[in-house]
Order: structure tokens, then C-alpha cells, then sequence
């Protein structure tokens, strides 16, 4: 291979073996668990002090080692493995969630600070970057497929704003330029540009036949975006002079004088959501008077400037007065509900995804729910669409395909696109890769995202499986009445609270991701850090009370600020995760079969008991769980028609500490006790029809 045409994974190579060759004067922690491809996982042990060249190097030659020669890593992978099928490759695969800034973090040289350079806080006095880097997440593949990962969902890796970063490091989601990668996620220790780094991580995974699915976000950039400067008509803009609103903020006529997210009133609520609930948005109740005075209209190009401190500005007419005014980028909000407890966004804005039909006279110059979300049927007009601005999202895919050869996309708040531009979006991406696969931010399964294209959505297992009523509701939903489409089965992500931190820790964490990984129709999903039984949440943006706001306001959120993931000690969620999936794997030809009649929710004598089998042609499997997590409760299930009188007792197979290994069944029935918060897994081969006995 000559130096013109060598792979990105294979020049990192060549700079970790010159740079191995070097003496390393510093220290360079890492986590045992982070053990290349194949070899054996080391929880518990202490954290190993290795010459990080020769450590990454290590990793490197282990996924060369297991590489097909007959696949191209360099490009994506869809094409060239069977059973792509427009994406739809995504419900066999167990997605890993990575945070890379997070995920990959660690504190190598021992000193108890992440990073803490004053000039670059992501670095540590040697220069060495401890924040998570593309370089590391290579050598996380290896604990990945030991978990039995097989795709990389990536939270956005994009350049990050800087104005109103609420934290040291701002949101991935404060997107300054979806076309640049963010510089802080090239590890220091190569000299590779963060484009050269990203293609060799998205390489070594195609070595290991892991697909990589990168996040994108759509409606919102930061507020000092690239794409301010070059298109203010892109964007919503207020007067300078009107100040946000403050957090908590109850007195109404405060409230009303500052930027937040318009307050409505109760009767308009009550409209909103009755018409809304209707698919009416006909009319739809605009915010008051005053909140839209507030906007003014997007300036001339020419006045647009940097203010001191890198913010914003420019002269905008005041549609009311007819006078040039100072205006800035106002922040974002939480869109719907239209009272959302959702702290606001105050480091994005959202973009103007249409142009009103008389600019001078603007009817929707706003930001709110029927602007931004629920169009209005009189704004959301393909005459009137922000032509320009489409393009250079449509054409985003297209461009990562081309550049770092990706395999999917996950889309934020995916229904919330305009219908017609996800429509191009796909097209665009799928004219040059036709297996490649959109998955949506949409927590309803709803046949809507079919017809939009999507191959799955993220569904609402996490927000309602730890509630009686809620696991009964899912159960009977996805498992009796059936789903048009797949669905993450996802017990956390980076916007709700932590599995192991809700009531019952690990034990609810268990019993939740089983019952999701054999829902039907379910896609794995590993929220990275889920494994390690982690307990503080990446973000509040989703199922926080207000209680759990209050007591987690001024502590540092790893979505904003430096944060590290629990890799040192011991983890028992690690085995339970890789038992459970492996569970999967050997029962899979049961597992993929989706039809509703194949799924018996179980009567087990019991509320807080939970029981459901999953038939296949060739075994059943029963998941039995108890959700009570303070009393152990006794069952009674009469499994008669569904297995065979010649079985005496139901093995366990799900080995965890203190698992009970079986149960006896007396003709036919199972009557046991089961612990507070336990998970039982039972698999037999399915009893022949009466008939086919006979003959």
C-alpha cells in the first residue's frame, strides 16, 4: 500500500509504532476493562499503567488480526454484509450509546482531576487529553463486542458554540457547524487532524463488522453558528435589549417582560392540546401579544457582527415601528408540551424551517410550539419552505457517507423534521447507500414513522417500565397488540435518569433491560455506562421531577461539563448485560419472531408479579420477573397448554449472584416465590401439537 493511497486506521498505526519506539516520561493510566478485541475482560483489577502507544497499538492489531479481507472497512458496510434490506438490519444488532467526551474519559494520570488544563480544560498538565477521544473509543470496541455491542450509536461529534454554554465544555447539541468535527475529540497523542481520527474509528469498527450510527440534529444550532454569519434569514432573532428569563422564575409579570418559552394560558393550553390530539393544525393558538413583539426581522448580512464576548449581533427591523434595532439569537426551549418543566436551552436556537408568506409583515415571526414542531397548516407550505437551508441539511448524510463512510443516522427529534425535507433527507442518503438506516427520536411506535421512512424509533420502554401500570401498558402494547415498527430497548439514554440510580438500583436495571431485550420487535440498546451500574445522569432533560431539578441544580452535568464513567472496581451489570445478550444470540430464530400470537402475557396470581412467554418454532421462552422491590411475592402459573407434562422443573438460565438455578413445576403449574427485584429467564423446547402426537 503506497503513502498516497494508506487507510486512516492504518496511518495511526504507523504513528503509534513510532511513537512506541519513544520513552514516555509521564503516566498513562487506563481502566482494566479496557482489554483489546478477544482478550479476556479484567473487572476488579486495579487500572493498569501501560506507554499509551504501545497500549493503542495493542488494540490496532487485534482488530487487524479478525479482519475480512473481502470487506472494505474504509466504506460502509451495509452493501457488503447480507440481510441490509433499506436498513432494516438494525432490528438484529445490539446498539452500544457513546458519548465519546464522556464514555471514554478517564483520569490517566491519577492526579483526582479530569483534565484541568487552564488553557484547555480537557487536558491534563503532560498535554495529555483525559476528556474522551476518538483514539480511545477505539480501544473501547473490544469491551463493546465482549458486552455483545455490534453497532456504535455516536452522540453528535460535530464543532461545539461557545455562547451560552451552560458548562466548561458546552452541549454536543450546541452544534456550531454540522459539517466540521469537534476538535477536543482528536487525542493529542496523534498527529492526525479530528476528520483523519474519526475515519479510522469508524474503520477499526467495520474491521470488527460494527456499524456506526452518527446523531444528527436538524432544527437547532448553536447560538453563534457558522451559519448565522453566512445566513441570518436562516434564523430568529429579538431585540438585544430583552433579557432572558430566569430559571424558576413565578412571578407572572417578570415572567412576561423576559425571553422564555411563551406561557399560555389554560383555556389555550386546553385548545392546544385538544387540537393537537386531533391532528388539527388548522389555527393553532399563537403565544401572546407581547412574547411576539419581542422578535424582530432577520438582518442584513452586512450588520452582522461579534459583539466583546463572541456573541451575535445585527441591525433588524422592527416590523412595528419600521425602525432598525439591535438584535441577538434568542435561546431554545423545550417545544412541547407548551408547559414543559424543561430547564431552558439557553446554548441553541432553532432554525427557521419556513419563511412567512409576507416577510414584512410576518404572521409566524416566533419561536413556539406552532413554529417550530406542530407547523401551522398556513406556515408549512412547500412554497414557502427555507429552500436553501434544507439543501444543506439534506445534503449532511450524503456528506458524512462520502467522507467517513457511515452506516445510519440517528435523527433528533426526527418526527419533529418537516415531512417533506425527511423525505429528501432519506432519499438523498439512500440513493448512494440503499441499506442505509434513519433511526428517529420519536418515543411513540407509531406507524407514521414507517411511512416517513425511519427503520426505528427509541420508543418509551425507559419512561414507563419502572410503574406498575406502565410495564402492564408496554407489555400489552408492544407484546399483545403488536408494533408497526422496531423500537430501542433502551431502560436510559443521555437524557433521562440513570437505570441503577431509580428505586432498586442494578435490580430494577436487570429486570428492565431483560424484559426489553425480549420484547418483540425490541433493539438492544446499552446507554454507555449502563453496564457499570453508573448512577449519575448525563442530562435532565427527560422524566425529572421537579424535585430531582432542584436537587441536581448547580452540579455539573457531563453533557456540559468534564465527567468520567465509573471504569475502576468492580461491576456486576457488566456480566449480567453480557449473559442477557448472549441469551439472545442463542435464541435468536425465537426471538425474531414478531407476531403477536407468538407473545402470551401470562396470569401470575399477582399485580407486582410479571410473567410472558415468547414462542418459536423450535423453543419458548419466559421471562418472569418481580417488580416489587422490598417484598418478596409468591406466583401461581398454569403453563399447561404450553409445555410438556413430561417437564418437572424450569431451569433458570439467567446466572447472576444469588439466581436461583430452578424451579419445579407440579402438572404442569408453577407456584414459587419470587425475590424482591428479581429477573428468572426459563427456556424449553416448544411441546408438539396433539395431533402431530398422534399421527
Amino acid at each position: 500500500m503506497t503513502k498516497a493511497n494508506i487507510t486512516p486506521l492504518a496511518r495511526v498505526k504507523e504513528q503509534l509504532m513510532k511513537a512506541g519506539e519513544k520513552p514516555f516520561n509521564g503516566r498513562y493510566r487506563v481502566p482494566a476493562l479496557w482489554t483489546p478485541f478477544g482478550a479476556e475482560a479484567l473487572d476488579g483489577n486495579p487500572p493498569i499503567e501501560v506507554q499509551p502507544a504501545k497500549f493503542y497499538l495493542s488494540h490496532i492489531e487485534a482488530i487487524e488480526a479478525v479482519r475480512d479481507p473481502g470487506i472494505d472497512p474504509v466504506k460502509s458496510i451495509n452493501v457488503q454484509m447480507r440481510g441490509g434490506n433499506a436498513g432494516s438490519w438494525v432490528v438484529k444488532e445490539t446498539i452500544y450509546n457513546v458519548f465519546v467526551r464522556l464514555t471514554t474519559a478517564y483520569d490517566h494520570d491519577a492526579d483526582g482531576v479530569l483534565g484541568g488544563g487552564k488553557v484547555d480544560p480537557t487536558l491534563n498538565a503532560e498535554g495529555i487529553r483525559e476528556t474522551g477521544t476518538f483514539l480511545k473509543t477505539i480501544a473501547l470496541l473490544g469491551h463493546i463486542k465482549r458486552l455483545g455491542g455490534t453497532v456504535i450509536h455516536l452522540l453528535p461529534v460535530t464543532a461545539i458554540g461557545k455562547d451560552g454554554n451552560k458548562g466548561v465544555l458546552g452541549s454536543p447539541y450546541a452544534i456550531r457547524n454540522p459539517y466540521k468535527l469537534e476538535p477536543s475529540l482528536a487525542d493529542p497523542l496523534l498527529d492526525l487532524s479530528p476528520d483523519e481520527q474519526f475515519m479510522a474509528l469508524v474503520e477499526a469498527c467495520h474491521c470488527l463488522k460494527m456499524r456506526v450510527v452518527v446523531e444528527f440534529v436538524f432544527r437547532t444550532a448553536s447560538k453563534d453558528s457558522d451559519w448565522i454569519i453566512e445566513h441570518p434569514e436562516w434564523f430568529y432573532w429579538i431585540d438585544e435589549k430583552v433579557v432572558d428569563r430566569k430559571v424558576g422564575e413565578a412571578d407572572p409579570e417578570i415572567a412576561r417582560r423576559a425571553y422564555g418559552n411563551p406561557v399560555f394560558t389554560p383555556v389555550e393550553l386546553e385548545i392546544i392540546n385538544s387540537k393537537v390530539g386531533r391532528n388539527d393544525y388548522s389555527d393553532l393558538p399563537a403565544p401572546p401579544q407581547n412574547y411576539r413583539s419581542f422578535f424582530k426581522l432577520p438582518p442584513l448580512k452586512k450588520s452582522i457582527r461579534l459583539n466583546e464576548t463572541g456573541q451575535v449581533r445585527g441591525e433588524g427591523l422592527d416590523p412595528e415601528t419600521g425602525k432598525l434595532v439591535s438584535v441577538r439569537i434568542p435561546g431554545a426551549f423545550a417545544d412541547w408540551p407548551p408547559d414543559d418543566n424543561q430547564p431552558p436551552w439557553g446554548d441553541v436556537t432553532y432554525l427557521r424551517m419556513y419563511h412567512d408568506e409576507n416577510p414584512q409583515k410576518a404572521r409566524f415571526n416566533y419561536i413556539a410550539y406552532n413554529t417550530i414542531r406542530m407547523y401551522d397548516t398556513a406556515l408549512a407550505r412547500n412554497d414557502l419552505a427555507n429552500r436553501h437551508l434544507w439543501n444543506r441539511i439534506r445534503d449532511l448524510a450524503p456528506y458524512y457517507q462520502d467522507h467517513f463512510g457511515i452506516d445510519g443516522v440517528m435523527v433528533d427529534m426526527g418526527h419533529a423534521v418537516p415531512v417533506v425535507l425527511m423525505q429528501e433527507i432519506i432519499s438523498a442518503a439512500r440513493s448512494k447507500d440503499p441499506d442505509f438506516c434513519f433511526l428517529s427520536e420519536n418515543f411513540s411506535i407509531e406507524q407514521s414513522s414507517v411511512d416517513a421512512g425511519y427503520n426505528a424509533v427509541v420508543g418509551y420502554a425507559w419512561w414507563v417500565e419502572f410503574k406498575r401500570e406502565g410495564v402492564l401498558g408496554l407489555l400489552d402494547h408492544v407484546g399483545v397488540r403488536g408494533v408497526p415498527l422496531p423500537f430501542f430497548g433502551a431502560v436510559e439514554n443521555h437524557n433521562t435518569p440513570r437505570a441503577a440510580g431509580r428505586p432498586g438500583g442494578e435490580k430494577y436495571a436487570t429486570y428492565a433491560f431483560l424484559v426489553n431485550t425480549f420484547l418483540p420487535k425490541s433493539v438492544p440498546f446499552i446507554h454507555g455506562g449502563f453496564e457499570l451500574g453508573e448512577t449519575m445522569p448525563v442530562n435532565t432533560g427527560l422524566d425529572f421531577s421537579n424535585a430531582d431539578l432542584l436537587k441536581l441544580r448547580g452540579k455539573p452535568l457531563p453533557l456540559f461539563d468534564p465527567g468520567s464513567l465509573p471504569w475502576d472496581g468492580e461491576h456486576p451489570m457488566v456480566g449480567v448485560t453480557m449473559k442477557i445478550l448472549k441469551l439472545r444470540s442463542y435464541f435468536r430464530q425465537t426471538v425474531e419472531v414478531t407476531d403477536p400470537s407468538c407473545f402470551v402475557l401470562l396470569d401470575t396470581g399477582n399485580s407486582d408479579v410479571f410473567a410472558f412467554l415468547r414462542k418459536g418454532a423450535k423453543s419458548v421462552l419466559m421471562i418472569l420477573f418481580n417488580r416489587n422491590l422490598e417484598l418478596e411475592l409468591g406466583c401461581t402459573i398454569d403453563l399447561n397448554i404450553h409445555i410438556s407434562h413430561e417437564v418437572h422443573c424450569l431451569k433458570n438460565l439467567l446466572e447472576k449472584k444469588g439466581f436461583v438455578p430452578e424451579l419445579p413445576l407440579n402438572e404442569g403449574v408453577l407456584s414459587c416465590s419470587v425475590r424482591p427485584g428479581d429477573a428468572i429467564f426459563f427456556a424449553w423446547e416448544k411441546p408438539l401439537p396433539e395431533t402431530f402426537k398422534e399421527a
